[in-house]
Order: structure tokens, then C-alpha cells, then sequence
């Protein structure tokens, strides 16, 4: 079994496993392995995700995030920044597994400056011939403002 990993921009990382082919499906399959549910004033979120799919087609395909705050007390109109983030899987050697690791920096996740944030993701991922992941769904998140 071959192992590889490298960090690409925007923060995620990707370690591959070369496996028979065989026992995977068409489309590529994501299942988190760890998260950090709390995260302090300049530290980060660390999510690591498992990928498996048939036909490695995965190098060159789209990471998705969406986030979800859910906090009672609405961010005053025009504060908050952008739900979705999109980041363009890097181009690796075609591999039938492997692991993707998302690092989110504390200035993108934090929003308000009297509370925490309590969030949750959604992670969905897509390779480069359009076929899509089932969605993974994280537990609440607290981000802490102080």
C-alpha cells in the first residue's frame, strides 16, 4: 500500500492510499474522521475527511463547504461573510482512496464580537467527470469570540 500526502493552497491537504479498485462505487464517497468542536480565538478548525471512488477521478474535482450559523441573534445586515466556500481539488496521482484535510482559519469562521458562534458544515465533494458525494453534516461548532 502506497501513502502520500501533500498540502495545497486554500488550506486543504490530501494523503492518498492506492487500493484495488474494485470495492469502491462510481461516485466518490466522504466520511469525516475527526473535527475539533470548539474552536478558540485564533486557533483554527481541523476537519479530516476519508474518500474512496472506483474510478479515481477525484484529483481535479470541487471541495465544497457550506456553513450554517445558528446562533438566536441575527449579525447586523452587510457584517457576515460568505456561507460557501468552494476549493478546486489539486491534481495528484489518480487514487482509488485517501484522506482530505480542511483547515479553516479563526478570522473566517468568527462573525460576531459579543458572543459565540455556534455553526455547523456541510461538506460535499466532486469529481472532475460531475459526479457528486453524499453529504457529510457536522455536529454544532462553537467558535468562541473571547
Amino acid at each position: 500500500m502506497k501513502i502520500s500526502y501533500f498540502r495545497i493552497p486554500a488550506l486543504l491537504a490530501i494523503v492518498l492510499v492506492s487500493c484495488k479498485k474494485d470495492q469502491y462505487q462510481t461516485n466518490p464517497q466522504i466520511t469525516m474522521e475527526s473535527i475539533n468542536s470548539i474552536v478558540p480565538v485564533g486557533g483554527e478548525l481541523d476537519a479530516k475527511f476519508n474518500f474512496t471512488q472506483k474510478n479515481s477521478v477525484l484529483s481535479g474535482g470541487v471541495f465544497t463547504a457550506i456553513r450554517t450559523r445558528l446562533n438566536q441573534q441575527p449579525l447586523p445586515i452587510g457584517t457576515g461573510s460568505a456561507d460557501t466556500t468552494t476549493y478546486a481539488v489539486p491534481s495528484y496521482p489518480d487514487q482509488n482512496q485517501g484522506q482530505f484535510e480542511l483547515v479553516l482559519p479563526y478570522t473566517y469562521l468568527n462573525e460576531s464580537n459579543t458572543e459565540n458562534d455556534t455553526i455547523l458544515f456541510k461538506f460535499v465533494v466532486a469529481d472532475r467527470e460531475g459526479r457528486v458525494s453524499d453529504t457529510v453534516t457536522t455536529g454544532n461548532i462553537v467558535i468562541l469570540y473571547q
